[in-house]
């Protein structure tokens, strides 16, 4: 049974109804997680609290995290972040050679595992470069199931959700087979894999053709059961993948069954097979032509945001039911940003947001005066540390202003002072990682990291982040109880991971504190999403 989740509404309230009781205490066994997060929240916009470094670590390989595991060596060795020092956790004990490709987290919290679960919880998936997958024990590394997904003749490469803890989607390289310069028209393209993850089931495998969904198609994925195929015209076209199953599912096989040459399906030498045959098109559920096949659908109230094919730059939010754009829908690019930052609120309330070089927006629709339409206006704005506009003059030893002569052609892009954002749904605070100029040369930047209240924008508190960097080509940011990640990839190509704790300053002065009985308490408060 799946648990109901409950927005903006804090267990510890009084004042919450019965039905609200009743589902904490919905299991056999009392779950503290609401009252754990209350009270985690309050120390963090508390002032006698900070965030300390407790351990870093560099590595020349690409570091995988998600707050609460960081993985190095290509997902060999994990280092919990939860606990201090970063030893390792555990090392993979993988059963076959073979460098692992990706890997997926499943976190399974006991809160959404049905009490006879058989054992199954928070493991990572991998998949390594002979094609096959494992399910690995986050505990003791341990490889608790392995999948042979197919030959060498296709390349599985990537994990994705298709929904969160419940199934994900394995992904072949793309393959275009020329023959005289020129790919067949019923080329394959990719191959997709869909298995469930409690238990470790497998759902179909099926082949993305030229043949079936058009001479253009380029690439593939599934999201929530709706299978997104992308042309190289910037069509971007969606089918129900429950239709296709139903209309064209061949055999249906459990894995590890005998089969009758004495093998395990799904285990070496058998591979999982094809039981998908598509005979023609499926119903197109949806069609856009957009920039970079970047479309974005949000939840209810039922719109799509994307950039409009033809135009360079800029979102545009447009409407399901007239396929008009909305009144205000033009979300305005930064001039100086070479990309848009835009993206849907991780809170399912809908809002847009729109990160600028110095500032975050927060965008949301609402009702016009008709009542039938809606408009795109801003919810609120979060502006980071200004950023001087002005720099100072360069002068010589005898007091002379040296004039810098710049090409024409020239742009002077300024320093990017919001750099990344998330959402943390327990404490329903927004975190962002910004920083500020340095006020010479020889300084680095100084890195902060804020809590907002996530419906009004307020600051609840910010920390000064002990590392800093003074240039990086990517920054991640990944939040989780009491434990701030922070990733980077500097300028030579390397990857830092830093770990800071949530710690109190027994020796901070009374002064400090006088704002304290100020601060917004961040229990969840009900919110309307119309």
């Amino acid at each position: 049974m799946p648990l109901l989740r409950i927005y903006k509404t804090s267990s510890l309230d009084k004042r919450c109804n019965i039905y609200c009781h009743l589902i904490a205490k919905e299991y056999c066994t009392k779950s503290s997680h609401r009252r754990i997060h209350y009270i985690l929240g309050t120390l963090i916009i508390r002032c006698d609290y900070t965030f300390a470094q407790i351990w870093h670590k560099e590595s020349k390989k690409h570091i995988a995290c998600d707050g609460k595991f960081a993985f190095f060596d290509n997902y060999e060795k994990c280092i919990s972040c939860i606990h201090p020092g970063n030893s390792p956790l555990f090392v993979i004990q993988k059963p076959r050679p073979g460098k692992i490709e990706d890997g997926l987290i499943m976190e399974g919290l006991p809160e959404t595992v049905d009490l006879p679960h058989q054992g199954y919880k928070g493991c990572l998936f991998a998949i390594n470069s002979d094609n096959f997958l494992f399910r690995v024990d986050l505990e003791s590394g341990q490889v608790l199931e392995e999948v042979y997904l197919g030959d060498s003749s296709v390349k599985f490469r990537r994990l994705q959700w298709n929904t969160i803890d419940e199934s994900f989607i394995v992904c072949s390289t793309k393959k275009c087979q020329q023959i005289n310069g020129r790919a067949p028209e019923s080329g394959d393209i990719m191959q997709l894999v869909v298995l469930s993850c409690m238990p470790l089931e497998f759902i179909c495998k099926f082949s993305i053709t030229k043949k079936i969904f058009g001479k253009s198609t380029c690439d593939a994925t599934i999201f929530l059961n709706i299978l997104v195929v992308m042309h190289t015209s910037s069509y971007v076209c969606m089918y129900s993948l429950e239709r296709i199953i139903k209309q064209s599912l061949t055999h249906q096989q459990k894995l590890y069954t005998k089969l009758q040459d004495g093998s395990s399906y799904g285990l070496y030498p058998s591979a999982l097979t094809q039981n998908i045959e598509i005979s023609e098109t499926p119903e197109c559920l949806f069609q856009v032509r957009c920039q970079q096949h970047d479309v974005m659908l949000t939840m209810p109230p039922c719109y799509y945001v994307m950039c409009p094919y033809g135009k360079n730059r800029g979102y545009e939010c447009w409407s399901f039911k007239t396929h008009q754009k909305v009144v205000g829908g033009y979300i305005k690019p930064e001039e100086d940003e070479q990309n848009d930052r835009i993206s849907l609120h991780a809170d399912d309330s809908g809002r847009i947001l729109h990160m600028k070089n110095e500032e975050l927006r927060v965008l949301k629709l609402v009702e016009m005066s008709d009542g039938k339409e809606r408009q795109l206006v801003d919810d609120f704005v979060i502006k980071c540390h200004e950023q001087s506009k002005h720099q100072a003059p360069i002068v010589s030893q005898s007091g002379r202003i040296i004039k810098q002569r710049q090409r024409e052609g020239c742009i002077d892009l300024p320093e990017r002072l919001v750099h990344t954002m998330g959402y943390s749904d327990d404490l329903d605070m927004i975190f962002l990682l910004s920083s500020a100029q340095p006020l010479s040369d020889s300084q680095a930047q100084q890195t902060y990291v804020g809590f907002y209240d996530n419906w009004n924008g307020k600051l609840l508190r910010q920390f000064v982040l002990e590392r800093r960097a003074f240039e990086t080509l990517e920054r991640s940011l990944f939040y989780q109880l009491d434990t701030i990640s922070h990733v980077i990839k500097t300028m030579d190509r390397k990857f830092e991971c830093s770990v800071f704790k949530l710690q109190a300053v027994p020796d901070l002065t009374d002064e400090c504190c006088t704002n304290k009985k100020e601060q917004q308490s961040p229990r969840r408060r009900v919110q309307s999403h119309r």
